[in-house]
């Protein structure tokens, strides 16, 4: 890693160290290098600084005996950044080789859907979702279970592509955020705010905005053309344009997102 870091140029050694300055700070990690500078520079720049938030999920400080369960948790990077903030992390993935890779980690992976943890026996502080429900046939049911599982004043955070999403309205059957037929449910905002609050969660709350229009629109577009053998493809300047307007656009309005990010907490009462 040290090698990694000399051979950058400075400004993107001077970016990495301003990073990891906000990030010891923010997620009481120990990360070099690193400079408390990156604690002005992100006051200053929320650009930069929800972009290292949402790398995190916004999770709060960790600590002992504090646990964070991932559902869908791939091959486990995340859970390694959490555990670097001080969570006590488990995971569930049902794919065999992403399970493994997590484990290889040291990480605990569960090869296994949430319905098979028993809340009499384990509960968590945090769980998160990051693009796992689309993929569920029963959402509500997954969600409840989640509930169940988190302590008092625990929280939970999902992202999922918003089916509201400009991409959407722009590319149609075309926006990346489908992907038929792998996505079994789609929600916006309302109806993921909605079930959330029917299954007892309060104090919902989008999370900072960070720029997504970029990539989707081009893989979208990307989808366009080869749907349509390039005739539906927006030019590289209409595209710049459009990403343009939605950029501003979802920055005003958490709807209007390409996907939904929330956390929302298990009340004590």
């Amino acid at each position: 890693m040290q090698n990694d870091y000399r051979d950058l140029g400075f400004l993107r050694r001077l970016k990495r160290a301003l990073a990891n300055g906000y990030r010891n700070k923010r997620f009481g990690t120990n990360l070099h290098p690193s400079t408390k500078l990156g604690v002005v520079f992100a006051y200053f720049s929320p650009g930069f600084r929800n972009l290292l938030d949402a790398e995190r999920r916004c999770i709060p400080f960790g600590g002992r005996g504090h646990r964070l369960l991932d559902v869908g948790c791939g091959n486990g990077d995340f859970l390694l950044l959490a555990s670097q903030a001080g969570w006590e992390v488990v995971g569930l993935e049902p794919d065999p080789k992403a399970a493994e890779a997590a484990r290889n980690h040291g990480i605990d992976v569960r090869q296994d859907s949430i319905e098979s943890l028993d809340p009499a026996i384990e509960s968590f502080d945090g769980i998160t979702l990051s693009h796992v429900i689309e993929h569920m046939h029963d959402p509500a049911t997954a969600l409840r279970h989640c509930y169940a599982l988190l302590k008092p004043n625990g929280w939970i955070w999902i992202e999922t592509p918003n089916v509201d999403a400009q991409g959407h309205e722009s590319f149609g059957p075309s926006w990346r955020g489908l992907e038929p037929p792998r996505h079994l449910v789609l929600f916006n905002r309302p109806s993921l705010f909605d079930l959330l609050r029917k299954i007892g969660f309060a104090e919902l709350e989008d999370l900072p905005y960070r720029p997504l229009c970029d990539y989707l629109f081009e893989e979208s577009n990307k989808i366009a053309g080869e749907l349509n053998d390039q005739s539906g493809c927006d030019t590289p300047s209409n595209l710049a344009r459009k990403i343009a307007i939605a950029e501003r656009r979802a920055k005003r309005n958490a709807g209007l997102r390409e996907f939904v990010t929330v956390r929302a907490i298990k009340p004590a009462d």
